[in-house]
């Protein structure tokens, strides 16, 4: 659920009341250590998992599995019990998967380990509304947007190894090489960060602090191996720093207009295969930019603002499919559209209340 106040037009209305029941505590969430399955072996189908915030109720959230092989979706997989409140967090590493709940606001969240076909394999209790995850070695690591902090844990038993304080409200987060990058925005009605703060694996310090433009949004690896960082900023032109992962510094820069403005935009994807890169826009279409020739342009149009808000999105380079999470009026069942390379669609399948994540697993 991060920032979702930032949504535009009549969605803001209804995000609005989705956060202030959560700030005021109309819901009641707990957490638990718990092993559940430990030697479940899995799936091995390729496609993509799609991970559903949900409703104001505990079990209204979902993880859902679209088949590539077979072209089929199952609108949940998670078992033995139901997510929690407000997942978001989301990661496939070493062959399992990793679901944060943020929980009530300001409140202690949890965290999954599960098998690739969705069954817990233990949770433990972990963080302050823990929302975006990544995995080094042995060790995940989770933002905590209200404490400006990262928890850390051992991957082995989600056992708490320490908490280290970065920036103002951080929310996205990467794991690349032995180095965490984390994405410090902003906090609902106060202060503004424009700072990624790099966290060295080893020592669980943070070595660097990279300046960028106000409220950094999204964060991916280029197809060179470097990192770009997505920026909103305050004005009509946002911008995608390319950064050195060593030495911290800003290689290239790519202003989108219209692009990465006020904060809507979100969740950067690499064509591995030639110098493309893709992100939701501000006008909530799915643009492309060439990192080669700085040209960007919108690839999959949002035909029905009015009624679509894609929130999500996530591309399979391996296999040229496109994954938009249609939240839609963030109220009712959203969608997962699937497009091939050329943008065309090919299918639409029902998910839970308000897709959020997309997971693509080869």
């Amino acid at each position: 659920m991060k920032n979702i106040y930032k949504t535009k037009g009549n969605k803001l209305k209804k995000v609005l009341i989705y956060f202030f029941t959560v700030l005021t505590g109309v819901i009641f969430y707990s957490c638990r250590e718990e092993v559940v399955n430990p030697n479940t072996p899995g799936v091995t189908s390729v496609g993509a998992y799609v991970l559903s915030e949900g409703g104001f109720s505990s079990g209204s959230s979902k993880l859902s599995f679209y088949n590539l092989l077979s072209n089929t979706f199952t609108e949940n997989i998670f078992n033995p019990t139901n997510i929690g409140l407000f997942p978001d967090g989301l990661i496939l590493s070493s062959n399992q998967l990793y679901l944060t709940e943020q929980g009530n606001f300001n409140a202690e969240g949890k965290i999954h380990n599960l098998d690739t076909s969705g069954t817990v394999i233990q949770s433990h209790a972990a963080g302050i509304n823990p929302y975006s995850v990544a995995a080094v070695n042995e060790k995940i690591y989770i933002t905590n947007g209200p404490t400006n902090s990262v928890t850390v844990l051992n991957r082995s038993d989600l056992s708490p190894v320490t908490t280290i304080t970065v920036g103002l409200y951080p929310q996205e987060i990467l794991a690349l090489g032995t180095k965490v990058f984390v994405c410090n925005t902003s906090v609902f009605g106060g202060g503004t960060d424009s700072t990624v703060s790099v966290i060295d694996a080893a020592t669980d310090q943070v070595v660097a602090t990279i300046f960028v433009r106000k409220k950094p949004s999204s964060l991916a690896i280029s197809r060179d191996g470097q990192l770009l960082v997505g920026c909103p900023g305050d004005a009509s032109t946002g911008i995608i720093y390319k950064i050195n992962p060593l030495s911290y510094v800003k290689v290239d820069s790519f202003f989108i207009s219209n692009g990465f403005a006020l904060g809507f935009d979100k969740d950067i994807a690499v064509n591995t295969d030639n110098d493309d890169v893709y992100f939701i826009s501000y006008l909530n279409n799915i643009v492309k930019l060439n990192l080669s020739t700085k040209l960007h342009s919108v690839f999959i149009p949002n035909s029905n603002t009015a009624v679509d808000f894609f929130y999500g999105y996530n591309y399979d380079p391996r296999n040229q499919k496109h994954y938009i999470a249609n939240a839609k009026d963030f109220v009712s069942n959203g969608s997962v559209l699937l497009y091939d390379g050329n943008g065309n669609n090919l299918n639409t399948f029902a998910t839970g209340i308000i897709p959020r994540r997309i997971v693509v697993k080869f």
